[in-house]
This record gives C-alpha cells, sequence and structure tokens, in this order.
C-alpha cells in the first residue's frame, strides 16, 4: 500500500518533506474548505499556494476538496445550483493541478441518518454521480467520498455501487468511523473491500475529532491494519494528522516503518 502526508500549502510548510521523502509515496493537499470556500479571493489564493506547492512534492498527488454544504441531493435548485457551482470550481482545480484522486465528503447529513431518509439521499446522489463522474472518467482523476457521521458503511458501499464508475470509491476516514460508529473500524474496511480506495489516518480519544498523531488516542491500528492488508490491500493511507510540521513528520516515519506491507 501506497503511504501519503497531508499538507495544506501554507507558506514554509514543504520544510518537513524532506524528512519524509524517502518513505512517502506521495502527498495529500487540503485548504480549500479551510479558507478557499470563504470567497472567490480565498480559493484563489489557496490555489496558487498550491500550484506552487505542486512541484515540490514528492511521489503522487492527491487533493482534498471542499465540503461545507456539498449535498448532493439538494431538492432546493438553488441549493443545486450552488452545489454544482461548487463542484464545477473544484474539477477546473483538478485540471490545473492534475492529482491522481480528489476527496471528497459523502454528504449525507445526520439528519438523513437521524430520521431515515438514506434511501432517498442514495437515490438523489447517486443520480447526481451518474452525471458527474463522466468528466473525471475522461480526465483520469479518481473521486472517493469519505465518511463523516455515518454509523456504517452500508448507505456508501450502496451508492458506490449504484453508480457503477471504475473511478468513483469510497475513502474511509477512521477518525469520524471512531466518533459515529459502533462498528470496529477494522470492520468497516471488511465490508468496503476493493471499493475502499483512500484512508484518512489519525487518532482520537472517542469523543472530539482530535486529528492527533497515532498511538496517542484509542484506535486499534494493529487490527486495522491488518484487514486493510486482507480486504483493501491496494488502498493508499494518507495520514491526516493536525500538528507541528516536526511531529508530523517522526509520526509519518515511525507508522509507515511499522505497517507498510512487504
Amino acid at each position: 500500500m501506497d503511504f501519503f502526508v497531508c499538507a495544506y500549502g501554507e507558506p514554509g510548510e514543504e520544510r518537513f518533506l524532506p524528512y519524509v521523502k524517502d518513505c512517502i509515496n506521495g502527498v495529500e493537499i487540503q485548504n480549500y474548505d479551510r479558507r478557499g470556500v470563504i470567497s472567490e479571493t480565498g480559493w484563489q489564493q489557496v490555489l496558487a499556494e498550491h500550484r506552487r506547492l505542486v512541484p515540490l512534492l514528492p511521489g503522487r498527488l492527491a487533493v482534498h476538496g471542499p465540503f461545507a454544504g456539498l449535498d448532493y441531493s439538494y431538492k432546493d435548485h438553488l441549493l443545486r445550483d450552488a452545489v454544482q457551482k461548487r463542484l464545477d470550481m473544484t474539477f477546473d482545480m483538478v485540471r490545473t493541478l492534475k492529482p491522481d484522486t480528489l476527496v471528497l465528503h459523502s454528504g449525507c447529513a445526520e439528519q438523513m441518518v437521524r430520521f431515515g431518509l438514506t434511501d432517498t439521499w442514495l437515490e438523489q446522489t447517486a443520480a447526481f454521480w451518474k452525471r458527474e463522474i463522466i468528466r473525471y472518467e475522461q480526465a483520469g482523476v479518481r473521486v472517493v467520498l469519505e465518511n463523516v457521521v455515518e454509523h456504517s458503511p452500508e448507505f456508501l458501499i450502496r451508492l458506490v455501487d449504484t453508480v457503477g464508475s471504475a473511478y468513483l470509491g469510497l475513502c474511509f476516514d477512521i477518525g469520524h468511523a471512531t466518533l459515529c460508529s459502533t462498528l470496529a473500524p477494522a470492520r468497516w474496511v471488511e465490508m468496503m473491500g476493493a471499493r475502499l480506495k483512500h484512508v484518512h489516518l489519525h487518532d482520537n480519544n472517542g469523543a472530539t475529532d482530535e486529528h492527533l498523531p497515532i498511538g496517542k488516542g484509542i484506535i486499534d491500528f494493529d487490527a486495522f491494519f491488518e484487514a486493510l492488508g486482507k480486504w483493501s490491500p491496494d488502498a493508499t493511507v494518507s495520514l491526516e494528522i493536525i500538528a507541528a510540521p516536526e511531529v508530523v513528520a517522526a509520526n509519518a516515519v515511525e507508522v509507515i516503518r511499522r505497517y507498510r506491507c512487504p
């Protein structure tokens, strides 16, 4: 399996890369939702930072797109138009940066799960992605949808299977699952199987989405990686740790040395 580290494109952030470049296979860059969606100027600033950073990055490239408010199943035509405009901007960003993977949140809101509306969400979201994925297929870019509040991978599995594109897969965020699900992360992996293409790896203490270094929380990573090697060996693993660059680098080296498959 290939290991990535997450970066945000902040000035000077690339200083940690020399410490990990010999052990990672790529970088996942983020920040479109933290700053990019605030304004048109903010989006262009983040994109400019990423255009500067990308030539400095080792290996493969993934990009985490925007996610705030992006429900692909809106009935309201004004909200649908807003989502489509943001996705159009995202596709233009992808064409500029040329990653091989785009990470987006699933768009499944808590009320859909809580009030039993997941079948409606699934039908409308699948219809959206059957249209939207075509241009990513043509560009040769894989889109992976990330769990956020889902209690299990069931609805995401049904979504990917319904769309039926080799360019639409799943991203498993192990921290989100630890907070929102009673299923062990290893069970999520087993259920997703080959649909699982990308992983967000970080730790927490079971109460908030802390994005701690691996080993600083309660998550059983040994069992998780055993399942990953068995059920989804081709998935990429992206360390999404929020810490000082030197802490990210040290934790990445430790984790990759421990869990990289021969």
